[in-house]
């Protein structure tokens, strides 16, 4: 049997760029970095039902009991959770005949909200982000800023969460700040 061990705690690859950051009193956006656990689950088509969890449609999303699923692509879907439980053994228990790969430690996300995080994110892609061609949860891959991304429009009309690889954090997170000076940014942790 394979060793498992423990894997020391994410750090956040933005939280030296935010301490340094002044955050505007009269923020139009605000910029924060969210710690998840991050699941990637592959599963053939014929196999679904032996998943027990509501797998959205392409380019859809669901929250449902603490997570949040997204599906990437067909028979790929992104399993997140910023809870304190072990999303791995709960999807071990809830996704017979898939495969599950632990993407946590890789991956990292950054939320923007606020009544100008549209403009901001509009500036860097060539999506339509109008609530009517994406509405909330609608999931969309592409290049923001020239950083490939994963846009999980959240619940309500100003809150985008931003998937990505985590290498690119710091450098998206610093684009976005100075995309949204014009509309007074804040960060946090």
């Amino acid at each position: 049997m394979a060793d498992v061990s423990t894997l020391p705690p994410r750090l956040s690859p933005v939280a030296g760029l935010f301490a340094q950051t002044v955050s505007d009193a009269s923020a139009g956006v605000t910029i924060a970095a969210r710690v998840m656990d991050q699941v990637q689950i592959d599963c053939r088509p014929e196999r679904t039902a032996d998943v027990a969890l509501p797998l959205p449609a392409p380019g859809r999303a669901v929250s449902v009991d603490g997570l949040r699923l997204l599906n990437l692509a067909p028979g790929r879907w992104m399993a997140l959770s910023a809870g304190p439980d072990d999303l791995m053994a709960l999807l071990r228990e809830r996704c017979g005949g898939a495969a599950l790969v632990d993407q946590s430690h890789g991956r990292t996300t950054l939320r923007l909200s606020g009544p100008r995080a549209r403009d901001v994110l509009a500036g860097g892609t060539g999506i339509d982000l109008h609530p009517r061609a994406f509405a909330e949860d609608r999931v969309a891959s592409t290049a923001l800023f020239h950083v490939p991304v994963t846009l999980d429009r959240r619940l309500g009309t100003a809150t985008f969460d931003l998937h990505m690889a985590r290498g690119y954090a710091h450098s998206l997170a610093e684009r976005l700040i100075a995309a949204g000076r014009q509309y007074g940014v804040a960060v946090g942790a």
